[in-house]
């Protein structure tokens, strides 16, 4: 095969090893009803091994990058529920990444037609600084009950109904650190995301401080930024290591650390595979190695540390949403529901097709907002159908979606993080 390939003259190019990765997939079929795509165009080209024959004939030069191509490339959301479904064990995010990154060199990566948006996700999104300069007039809307007017701004239109109510700026500046309530467990740093420290910056206060109560001292380093994830699912992946790198250094500086605590889905998912990312690095592989060894969801650790004990009672009928980078990206769906259903009071319902992908997928709402609306749709009638008055998630992009969902469906629901749900439930 790959003496073949040598003859050709690829518009991708992927070595022996990573070619092979592409020959796992069987097309079995297995992941057809898995993928939210699939199930709105019934396209073969818009289902996961319709892509990854894709992928293999920009390889192998059979096929050129031409625009109906990348227009079904583009049209995956990264959700991984492909993954999850597949008998073969295809690893169908690191080969959509890797070609993705190529593309992007080319100028034919899935922000080629949207430059506005490519220079936001490139140089707005991953800085809070700049992030927060842009929010200004939504924030000042937000203020004076006046997002309407922002409506046919095109930079912000669809940003006003996607961010829910902006914290005070306050909130931005977490103590560098929370100290243990009672018996100290372990030393943990928090990551507090670029865009989750502008929009849920509450949140990361309270994951430290339910972190705090559960036996942990929180170390939060002020100078950390992005860990990269939304420019590498794009495809700006020499972007993303930039910003990687700098955080692997950052934390290094803080150690010893027992663990490195996320409250975002999509960015554990990618600093869990920091090492991989590196491995050819010889001046950082080590510590890239060891600090995605640390990398751990909030959930994923409280479950194992435990709640702190008694938690007071809250009130109402919950539901819980899967991140797709927690459940199908890193296994992790019983630990946020045993934490959930530990706060007494609540009614606990499952969420139809709970690990159904909400939409959201990084930038994909900016990018596909049709495919976008659609399927966030399905989520909708699926959180419609349990009667919740509460939904709980653990990822600002589905938080986000979500609350355009919320507000696009005209519902009276209330929509939580699991950090800012376990903190209402801390005695005072």
């Amino acid at each position: 095969m790959a003496e073949t390939r040598n003859k050709l003259r690829p518009a991708i190019s992927l070595d022996d090893e990573t070619f092979e990765l592409l020959m796992d997939c069987v097309h079995c079929g297995f992941c057809l009803p898995t993928c939210p795509t699939f199930a709105l165009t019934g396209d073969e080209t818009d289902s996961p091994r319709g892509r990854l024959y894709y992928m293999r004939l920009l390889a192998e030069g059979r096929i050129d990058p031409n625009e109906s191509v990348l227009t079904h490339l583009d049209r995956c959301l990264e959700c991984r529920a492909c993954e999850t479904a597949c008998p073969s064990g295809v690893r169908y995010g690191f080969l959509s990444e890797l070609v993705r990154a190529q593309l992007v060199k080319q100028g034919k990566g899935p922000t080629r037609h949207f430059k506005l948006q490519e220079f936001l996700i490139r140089h707005i999104l991953p800085y809070p600084d700049r992030l927060e300069l842009l929010f200004l007039p939504l924030r000042i809307a937000q203020a004076f009950k006046a997002t309407e007017l922002l409506n046919n701004v095109p930079v912000l239109s669809r940003a006003v109904n996607m961010v829910p109510p902006l914290p005070s700026r306050r909130w931005r500046k977490l103590p560098q650190t929370f100290t243990v309530k009672n018996e100290r467990k372990m030393r943990v740093g928090l990551i507090t995301g670029c865009i989750n420290s502008v929009v849920l910056s509450r949140t990361n206060w309270a994951a430290a401080e339910v972190l705090a109560a559960a036996g942990c001292e929180v170390v939060v380093p002020p100078e950390q930024g992005c860990c990269g994830s939304v420019l590498a699912h794009i495809g700006y992946l020499e972007d993303a290591k930039k910003l990687a790198r700098q955080l692997i250094l950052t934390f290094a500086r803080y150690e010893p650390l027992d663990a490195i605590v996320v409250t975002a889905a999509g960015c554990g998912s990618f600093m869990k595979d920091y090492g991989h990312l590196f491995a050819n690095d010889p001046h950082i592989a080590d510590l890239a190695e060891k600090f995605a060894a640390k990398v751990k969801d909030f959930c994923e650790l409280l479950d194992e540390i435990g709640l702190p004990t008694p938690l007071k009672p809250l009130s109402g009928r919950v539901t819980y949403h899967d991140p797709c980078h927690l459940a199908h990206g890193q296994n992790i769906r019983e630990q946020p529901r045993r934490l959930i259903q530990q706060v007494p009071g609540i009614e606990f319902v499952e969420l139809p097709e709970a690990d159904w992908c909400c939409g959201g997928g990084g930038a994909y709402s900016l990018l596909q907002p049709e495919m976008s609306d659609a399927v966030l749709d399905r989520k909708m009638a699926n959180i419609k159908a349990t009667k919740a008055n509460i939904v709980v998630t653990a990822n600002i992009v589905c938080m986000m979606q979500l609350w355009y969902g919320i507000r696009r469906h005209r519902l009276d629901i209330k929509l939580m993080h699991i950090a800012d749900f376990l903190r209402a439930a801390l005695p005072e």
